[in-house]
């Protein structure tokens, strides 16, 4: 399984149905989230807003922003409180100083995460707050030790993923990482709601070679419904 940007884009209209364990890290997330967001706020990767929902009842100074045009698009309908814009993570809006930053489950989808951190440290405020969580190393594990599929991401632990930000110039302040369980009756269905989120598999990959993937991972089910593991990171940084 792999990203892309146009499938990402694609699948806007399906994402709020299938990203239950986004929604659930999103809540985990917003725990840290002050009452009231101070000062210029901005999110990245927001998508069609499953994280927004939490940022917007808090300020009313919120840019969301996302790369994809749909997703931007779903989000301002939802949340019209937010500023919504379409911008790559790379290349904020510009304009204020921010002196929060957010951003959920876009991390891992980094092609250069220290790079991006270095980004974000720059558009930000002095002694700015980044609060943000991304799914870490032993996401999905079980299904890519059974699969000869390529991983989506260049997985890191939680340790590696302090280093980054620190070397971009953050103090991490605090992290956690928390588990949470999918359960699917089979590899088929696991498969169908990650390609729903806007991953797929990589062109390329035969139809013969998915399908033993898909049995290979089928038989590590121990009766009832496979149990897939998402890691997720929660961090909160401020910029020195």
């Amino acid at each position: 399984m792999t990203h892309d940007r146009p499938e990402f884009d694609r699948r806007a209209p399906l994402y709020n149905a299938h990203a239950v364990v986004q929604q659930e890290a999103a809540a985990w997330l917003a725990v840290w989230l002050p009452a009231l967001i101070d000062g210029p706020a901005l999110e990245l990767g927001a998508g069609t807003g499953v994280f927004t929902r939490h940022l917007a009842a808090r300020t009313s100074q919120l840019v969301a922003t996302d790369a994809s045009p749909r997703m931007v698009q779903a989000g301002s309908g939802a949340l019209p409180k937010a500023r919504w814009l379409v911008a790559d993570a790379m290349s904020p809006p510009n304009g204020a100083a921010y002196r929060w930053i957010f951003s959920c489950s876009l991390v891992q989808w980094l092609p250069d995460p220290c790079a991006t951190f270095r980004r974000w440290h720059d558009f930000a405020d002095n002694s700015a707050r980044l609060i943000a969580g991304w799914f870490i190393g032993g996401t999905m594990e079980p299904f890519f030790r059974s699969s000869p599929l390529p991983s989506p991401c260049a997985w890191r632990s939680a340790a590696e993923w302090q280093d980054l930000l620190r070397g971009a110039g953050w103090r991490v302040m605090r992290s956690e990482v928390r588990t949470f369980i999918r359960r699917h009756p089979d590899t088929k269905s696991l498969l169908r709601e990650i390609h729903n989120l806007g991953a797929f598999v990589p062109r390329g990959t035969t139809p013969g070679r998915l399908r033993d993937a898909m049995r290979n991972h089928d038989l590590t089910r121990r009766g009832g419904d496979l149990e897939t593991p998402f890691v997720f990171m929660r961090v909160e940084a401020q910029r020195e």
